[in-house]
């Protein structure tokens, strides 16, 4: 982090603190100058899409309220780094700020992982806010980000991650014989379907090459945020069908400051840019209501087929792709010597907090 000094002080107001000081009961003077603490960001997308915006709003909003006294020198499209490297980049301090994610990186963050398993939770606003409380009120959360020299400031999410495919699909036993784009809490949940008996391949697919592997048929159906994200991916001219409401899992970002750079900033200015993360939370769930009329209408516009996804269907997934994952999540974990069965509970009970 660059810091730099700003003189506060003109000629003028020079003889203004002079003339003042003469009068009984005058208020002390200004300091004569302030610092000025201007932190690298990075972002691995470009400027103007989902993936930037929210970040863009919070940089935006913490200028504002610290009345310039905190900057941001922004670099996108992946110059520092590719997405993958964002976290150990943070950790290095090559930049000060950027987004950082449990999916990506899950051995870098091992708890912040409960957020991200199957069927977990429904409801994207009340996950989100979940997943931010969870992050500013456990210690053992908080201490995760500062092993690797960071400090958590706010989540931002994307929309539930669904189902879009080449085919109709109306129950589980129609992903049989299929090619499925998975990660995250998809691939867990899809191996475990697997695991059940069902005829379905779990297939990686990185987002960049996501259209290409749908347009060329390479998969068959993908797991992804469909009607924005996917949109602006162009996805939504590749898969004829849409499978909702599916919320196989949630997905998000957390963005993060390399801690070092945040104790360099004096207590006050953390405060406003930690309450322009609270904030930015809830205008990152406005954000993905906003913009979710129009993401359905151009799927609409496009030709893609919505097939409902039966509620009874839902619970077959929870009770066979997704609860036993969650066990196994909390033994894995626990075996590592974290406090895994704690912070699932915590993360359940923060969710019933906010329905």
């Amino acid at each position: 982090m660059k810091r730099f000094i700003v003189p506060l002080l003109t000629a003028v107001m020079v003889v203004s603190i002079v003339l003042a000081g003469c009068v009984p009961g005058a208020a002390p003077a200004p300091p004569a100058e302030e610092e000025v603490y201007t932190l690298v960001y990075h972002c691995p997308w470009p400027p103007g899409i989902i993936l930037s915006d929210i970040e863009e709003w919070y940089l935006d909003e913490v200028e504002t309220r610290t009345e310039g006294r905190v900057t941001f020198t922004r670099i996108y499209g992946g110059t520092l780094g590719t997405l993958m490297a964002q976290a150990e980049n943070i950790t290095k301090g090559v930049f000060d700020a950027g987004q950082v994610s449990y999916v990506y990186q899950p051995g870098l963050y091992p708890l912040g992982t409960v957020t991200t398993l199957p069927g977990i939770e429904d409801n994207s606003r009340v996950w989100g806010r979940a997943c931010h409380e969870l992050s500013v009120t456990e210690p053992a959360m908080e201490a995760e980000y500062a092993k690797l020299n960071q400090k958590y400031l706010f989540t931002w999410a994307l929309e539930p991650m669904e189902i879009a495919s080449h085919v109709p699909i109306y129950t589980l036993e129609d992903f049989n014989g299929l090619r499925v784009r998975v990660h995250g809490g998809s691939a867990l949940a899809f191996e475990k379907l697997r695991q059940e008996g069902f005829d379905v391949a779990g297939v990686t697919v990185e987002w960049e090459e996501l259209p290409v592997a749908g347009a060329e048929h390479v998969i068959d159906a993908g797991c992804f945020p469909v009607y924005i994200t996917g949109r602006d991916a162009g996805l939504h001219t590749v898969f004829k069908y849409y499978i909702a409401p599916f919320p196989v899992y949630q997905f998000h970002f957390a963005t993060a400051i390399n801690l070092d750079a945040w104790n360099e900033i004096p207590p006050e200015l953390q405060a406003v840019m930690l309450e322009v993360g609270d904030d930015a939370v809830e205008y990152g769930l406005d954000y993905i209501d906003m913009m979710a009329e129009q993401g359905f209408q151009d799927l609409e516009d496009a030709g893609v087929i919505t097939i409902p996804w039966p509620p009874e269907e839902m619970e077959r997934f929870r009770s066979l792709a997704c609860e036993p994952v969650w066990a196994d999540w909390v033994v894995e974990k626990t075996a590592q010597g974290l406090p895994a069965q704690e912070m699932f509970d915590a993360f359940l009970a923060i969710c019933a907090k906010y329905k």
